[in-house]
């Protein structure tokens, strides 16, 4: 798997993620589907996003996951530097380009990561996880639900896995309320271990392509 990780000197609050997204497909090209996951009637393209928008450390990045690296870096080369964005044009300095290999394997022991705002549970299974008032099946339901959310994104980069996938949450550092495409959902922010190695950057979960479920080692700092 290939992870195409571009930061731009161009300041953006998590609130205006959805913003930057669109003007980025909109410059793109919105025939350019991995931009926006939409199909040309408009509908939802159900999958796991390429390409993924974020505000890290109050500036605007894009992540791509293989054919969505290349499609970012297909982008960047022809747009001038220039972004027509909240009707202004900004310029796209570059701040840090990453591009990474990364190859599946599992670990012989147990790796912790962090998830920043993880959205787990959409509105029906977050009623009937609230309403559990047993904690041990509550943290047995975050369990499954995250190997659900982990096996998403290996079978978008054509993962299999030979072994048995464990992961498990260890801990859990916040719950917050948040919005999505106009629905009220619960975020986490939590560690967990897994017996996979999992690249740095990628999301988890719902949201992934406005910047919820950001993936890192319990090492390095959130942004």
């Amino acid at each position: 798997m290939r992870l195409f990780h571009l930061a731009f000197d161009l300041p953006l609050e998590r609130r205006d993620i959805a913003g930057f997204r669109a003007a980025v497909a909109r410059a793109a090209g919105l025939e350019q589907d991995l931009f926006h996951n939409h199909r040309n009637d408009g509908s939802v393209q159900y999958r796991y996003p390429l390409v993924q928008y974020r505000s890290e450390r109050g500036n605007a990045a894009i992540v791509g996951i293989d054919e969505g690296g290349k499609a970012i870096y297909d982008w960047f080369s022809r747009c001038d530097g220039k972004l027509w964005w909240n009707k202004a044009e900004h310029p796209l300095r570059i701040q840090r380009l990453n591009v990474d290999e990364h190859p599946i394997r599992y670990n012989e022991s147990l790796q912790t990561y962090r998830l920043h705002q993880y959205l787990a549970l959409n509105q029906n299974h977050y009623r009937a996880w609230a309403n559990m008032t047993d904690l041990a099946a509550r943290a047995a339901e975050l369990d499954r639900i995250l190997v659900a959310h982990i096996l998403t994104f290996c079978r978008a980069v054509n993962w299999r896995l030979p072994e048995r996938l464990d992961a498990a949450v260890v801990s859990i550092g916040s719950t917050y309320r948040t919005r999505l495409m106009g629905n009220d959902l619960m975020a986490f922010d939590l560690t967990f271990r897994s017996n996979l190695y999992l690249p740095a950057h990628i999301g988890l979960g719902k949201g992934v392509s406005h910047g919820f479920g950001v993936c890192r080692p319990a090492r390095d700092r959130m942004t």
